[in-house]
């Protein structure tokens, strides 16, 4: 089910993406011909950044704006679910960063404070709190 919805939804941003005067302005290929690397440039100077996997299907979105990172970057294994989250503000780590092991199935989670990790905690398959820990300066 969640792939479904992932897929309906990148669907939708895309449509919606597109309506508001995005433009591809640069496209990698793999060899088999399915895109790579897609940059898609949206209002105010912000470029949506697409990776692809060799089969086509999304392997990483980001945003940039000015040559730098900007905002949610979000990027997937080759079945399409979200293995990690993160932010970026300037290129600047920031924020709560979520990396799923699918080994595993525990979930990392590292705080960001201008670009310095301060905080991790770690969570087993069923959410349960397995370590955590804080930065000393």
């Amino acid at each position: 089910m969640f792939r479904c919805s992932h897929i309906i939804l990148t669907i939708a941003i895309s449509a919606i993406a597109f309506t508001l005067n995005a433009k591809v302005i640069h496209v990698e290929y793999y060899d088999n011909g399915q895109i790579k690397t897609e940059l898609v440039k949206l209002k105010k100077g912000i470029v949506q950044i697409n990776e692809y996997f060799i089969s086509g299907q999304l392997k990483e979105q980001g945003y940039s704006k000015n040559g730098m990172f900007q905002g949610k970057w979000v990027r997937y294994n080759q079945t399409g679910t979200i293995i990690a989250t993160a932010y970026y503000h300037n290129n600047v780590k920031i924020g709560s960063w979520n990396h799923y092991d699918q080994w595993s199935q525990n979930t990392f989670k590292v705080y960001y404070n201008d670009g310095i990790a301060k905080a991790y905690k770690q969570f087993g398959p069923n959410g349960d709190l397995i370590a955590s820990g804080e930065r000393l300066d």
